[in-house]
């Protein structure tokens, strides 16, 4: 999905379309740039509501994937018991920061936890950004594809634009960026830490 629209672009753009030519070009940019955006920003800047992934807990504990933030909200946690599935309790889990603490958990063990998260709209600066790149490919000055010396045949294309985010974009979506980091486990006993349970973050 892009992360802005036609219109966009024109009201930044300060004139019409010229031609269907040009409306196919900048709707293609469009889904480019959206995509160089959520690469970089490690988001899709979309509305997740009451799905369902897993985790892997070790030592009563996981790691939540930055691309669950902000706004996440768990609604529901199952524990994958050689029994049976059991679905916890809120004084059984809770998060603090990034990381999601498991009581009565076996030392390592998948968990289902359904949730919501994500952005209710696209924020202000990543459209801007995405315009942005979509005008600075758009300008691009046409290129010589073909000569003939012969009755002087001369033919123009596009060349090829610069299809990585400019510097400018990258500095307008660096708030935005999700930042990769390595994540060192441990086994612990229960985390000391008062169980006054979380869902929101």
């Amino acid at each position: 999905m892009a992360f802005a629209t036609t219109d966009d672009v024109v009201a930044r753009l300060g004139r019409p379309v010229a031609d269907s030519t040009e409306a196919a070009r900048i709707t293609a940019f469009l889904d480019d740039a959206s995509g160089l955006v959520s690469d970089y920003c490690r988001t899709d800047f979309q509305q997740h509501t009451n799905e369902t992934f897993e985790l892997v807990i070790e030592g009563g504990q996981a790691q939540l994937a930055p691309s669950l933030f902000p706004g996440l909200t768990i609604s529901a946690i199952t524990l994958y018991d050689e029994d049976q599935d059991r679905v916890l309790t809120t004084d059984e889990w809770r998060v603090v920061g990034r990381t999601l603490f498991v009581r009565c958990a076996p030392s390592y063990t998948a968990i289902t936890v359904t949730a919501s998260w994500g952005w209710a709209a696209v924020p202000a600066a990543v459209r801007a950004a995405v315009c942005s790149e979509v005008i600075r490919w758009l300008s691009v000055s046409p290129g010589t594809v073909m000569e003939k010396t012969g009755d002087l045949e001369v033919q123009y294309a596009a060349t090829a634009y610069n299809s990585g985010l400019s510097e400018a974009a990258k500095s307008m979506l660096s708030k935005y960026r999700q930042r990769a980091a390595s994540i060192s486990l441990s086994r612990t006993n229960e985390p000391e830490i008062p169980w006054r349970f979380s869902t929101t973050t």
